[in-house]
C-alpha cells in the first residue's frame, strides 16, 4: 500500500492526533505516529482499521484506548480523523458541560422575571435571583420544598405548578405572595421523550406597581366621571351648556363654582374671544343674584361722553337731548343682580373714579343729580390688557385697580387648551345645523387640523370659521384638506408648516404626520393605509394612534 507522510504543518503543534485518508493514501501527524506507529501498527494496518469503519459507516470508534472522530466526504472520497486519548475525551466534555451550565446559569440569574423551575411531581428543583426578591427568601429556603408546602406557609397565594401537572397545558393565573407582591405567573410544562411530565417552568412577572397604577388610573376616571356629571347636571340647573374638556378650564369652572357663592368682584383676564362673557353668564345663574338682572356694558364701544351717563343714568335736563323725565343707569337698573363691565381697561379716568366710589360705598350719584342713590350690585370686570402695565403708565387708577383685583380669573386661550377645540367645533356645528338646517361631518383628519391650528381669535375665531364652512364647502364631510386650505386663505398664506426652528425630529414628525391624516382620508381601513403608503399594517396601525385621533 502506498504511503505518503506530509500533515500540515500546524497540526504537531496540538495534543491531539490528525489523520487524513485519500483512498489509499493516509496522511497524519507525530501524535498518530507517536501513539500507533511506533508502537507496532504499520501504516497498513491503521488505514485497513479506518476503511472497515467506513464501510459500516462509523465516523466514531475506539481504536486501542484512543477515540476517533471522523469526517468524511463522499463527493472526494476523502475523510479528517480528529484522535484523542479517551480520557482527555472525558476531560473535554467536562469541561464543556461545566462552561455550558456556568453560561445557562448567568441568563437565567440576569432575568428580571422571575423563573421558578419543579420536577413533574411539584417540588421546587431550581429558583433564580428575582424568586427571591419577590418572596423575600433565599434560595436554599425555597428549593426541595413542594409548592403545597409554601403555598400552606403563606409565601404564595396560590401555584400553577399542579395545575399544568394535572391539565398538561400551560396555566396563567395572579399570584400575591407574603410580602404584597403580585405577580403575573406563566408556568408551561416540559414533556419527557415519552410524554411524561418532567419539569414545570414558572415565569412570573411583578405587576405590583402596574395594578397600583390602573387603581389610581380607575379612582382618576371615577372622578372625571362623577366631576362630569356635576358639571352637566349644574349646567341642567343653571339652563346652560358648557363645551370644556381641558383639565386647565375644568380647574376655573371649579373655581367659578365657589365664587358664585359670594359677592366678591371678580376680574376674568384673558385674550379676546376667549368665552369671557360666557363665564359671566354661567357665574350669575350659579348665584343667589340668578332671578335679577344680568347687564353689561362694553366700555370701550361708547364714548366718553355718554358712558358715564349709561353707567349712572342721568337727571331731568343734565345736558342737552336728554329725556325730560331722566334715565336710569346701569348701576341701578341691575340692583339686586349683577352688572358686567367688558374691557374695563377702556374705561375714561373721569368715570374710573366715580365707579371707584360706587364700588366702595355702594352709592352714586347720576349725572346732573344731588341725591345719592344706593345699589346692591354684584360687579363682574374683563380686560385683555395687561391692567398692572396701564397702571404703571398712569391710564388706569391703581386704587380702583386693587378694587377690581379680589378675586382674578385668567381664562388661557384656546390654543392652550387644546383639548377643548374638537367638542366646540361639534357643539358648533351641531348649532348651525339646526340655525341653517345644514349637517356637516368633521372627519378625524379634519378635527386633528383644527387641533393644532393656533386660533389667534379663539373660541370667536374658530365658530366664526366653521359657519363659513358649513355655508360655503358642498362637500357633507369637513377634512383636513378643507381646513388647512380655509386657514391659509384666511390668512393670505402657504398652509401650515412646522416652525423651522424646530428639532428636526418634531419638524419630520409634522411631515408625517400630514401625509397620514390626508392618507388616512381616502382609506377605509388601516390595511388600505397600508398599501397606499408602501407599510406593514401594523405600521400603519401605529401612525394612526399617533397622527389621527379619534373624536
Amino acid at each position: 500500500m502506498t504511503t505518503k507522510f506530509d500533515p500540515a504543518p500546524f497540526l504537531d503543534q496540538f495534543a491531539l492526533g490528525f489523520c487524513h485518508l485519500n483512498q489509499d493514501v493516509l496522511q497524519y501527524n507525530d501524535r498518530i505516529k507517536e501513539w500507533y506507529l511506533m508502537n507496532g501498527w504499520t501504516v497498513d494496518t491503521l488505514a485497513g482499521h479506518i476503511h472497515r469503519r467506513l464501510a459500516h459507516g462509523d465516523t466514531q470508534f475506539a481504536l486501542d484506548g484512543y477515540l476517533w472522530e471522523g469526517r468524511v466526504s463522499a463527493e472526494t472520497h476523502t475523510s479528517v480523523w480528529v484522535v484523542f486519548p479517551h480520557e482527555a475525551k472525558i476531560l473535554h466534555e467536562s469541561e464543556e458541560y461545566a462552561h455550558l451550565y456556568a453560561e445557562l446559569q448567568s441568563v437565567f440569574d440576569a432575568s428580571y422575571d422571575e423563573i421558578f423551575v419543579t420536577d413533574g411531581a411539584g417540588y421546587t428543583v431550581r429558583v433564580n435571583s428575582a424568586c427571591e426578591r419577590n418572596y423575600g427568601l433565599t434560595a436554599e429556603d425555597i428549593i426541595g420544598r413542594h409548592v403545597n408546602e409554601l403555598v400552606a406557609d403563606g409565601i404564595f397565594s396560590r401555584s400553577a405548578t399542579l395545575d399544568v401537572i394535572k391539565k398538561r397545558e400551560r396555566i396563567n393565573l395572579i399570584q400575591e405572595t407574603q410580602n404584597g407582591r403580585k405577580l403575573l405567573v406563566t408556568a408551561t410544562p416540559v414533556f419527557s421523550s415519552d410524554g411524561e411530565v418532567i419539569r414545570v417552568v414558572s415565569n412570573s412577572r411583578d405587576i405590583t406597581e402596574l395594578l397600583h397604577l390602573r387603581e389610581q388610573l380607575d379612582q382618576l376616571q371615577e372622578r372625571v366621571e362623577s366631576y362630569e356629571e356635576a358639571l352637566h347636571n349644574q349646567e341642567a340647573s343653571v339652563g346652560m351648556t358648557l363645551t370644556v374638556r381641558s383639565p386647565a378650564m375644568l380647574k376655573i369652572l371649579a373655581k367659578v363654582e365657589k365664587v358664585a357663592r359670594v359677592d366678591s368682584t371678580i376680574l376674568l383676564l384673558g385674550e379676546s374671544g376667549v368665552g369671557k362673557t360666557h363665564l359671566v353668564h354661567y357665574l350669575h345663574n350659579l348665584s343667589a343674584r340668578r332671578t335679577a338682572p344680568l347687564l353689561s356694558i362694553n366700555c370701550s364701544a361708547l364714548p366718553e361722553s355718554l358712558i358715564e351717563s349709561e353707567l349712572f343714568g342721568y337727571e331731568s335736563g343734565a345736558f342737552s337731548g336728554a329725556l325730560q323725565k331722566g334715565k336710569k343707569g346701569l348701576f341701578e337698573a341691575a340692583n339686586g343682580g349683577t352688572l358686567f363691565l367688558d374691557e374695563i381697561g377702556e374705561l375714561p379716568l373721569t368715570v374710573q373714579a366715580k365707579l371707584l366710589t360706587a364700588l366702595q360705598e355702594r352709592k352714586f350719584f347720576r349725572v346732573g343729580g344731588t341725591t345719592p342713590v344706593h345699589v346692591d350690585v354684584r360687579i363682574i370686570a374683563a380686560t385683555n390688557q395687561d391692567l398692572k402695565q396701564k397702571v404703571e403708565a398712569k391710564t388706569f387708577r391703581s386704587d380702583l385697580y386693587y378694587r377690581l383685583n379680589v378675586i382674578p380669573i385668567t381664562v388661557p386661550p384656546l390654543r392652550e387648551r387644546r383639548e377643548d377645540i374638537v367638542p366646540l367645533a361639534l357643539s358648533f356645528l351641531n348649532e348651525f345645523k339646526e340655525q341653517y338646517g345644514i349637517a356637516k361631518r368633521l372627519t378625524h383628519t379634519g378635527a386633528e387640523e383644527l387641533r393644532r391650528a393656533s386660533w389667534q381669535g379663539n373660541i370667536r375665531e374658530l365658530r366664526n370659521f366653521l359657519e363659513r364652512l358649513v355655508v360655503t364647502v358642498d362637500e357633507d364631510e369637513l377634512t383636513a384638506a378643507h381646513i388647512s386650505g380655509a386657514l391659509a386663505d384666511e390668512r393670505n398664506e402657504e398652509p401650515l408648516a412646522p416652525v423651522a426652528t424646530l428639532p428636526l425630529k418634531e419638524q419630520l414628525d409634522w411631515y408625517e404626520g400630514q401625509i397620514v391624516r390626508r392618507a388616512y382620508e381616502t382609506c377605509r381601513s388601516t390595511y388600505e393605509l397600508a398599501e397606499l403608503l408602501g407599510i406593514s399594517q401594523s405600521s400603519a396601525v401605529r401612525k394612526v394612534n399617533k397622527y389621527v385621533k379619534e373624536l
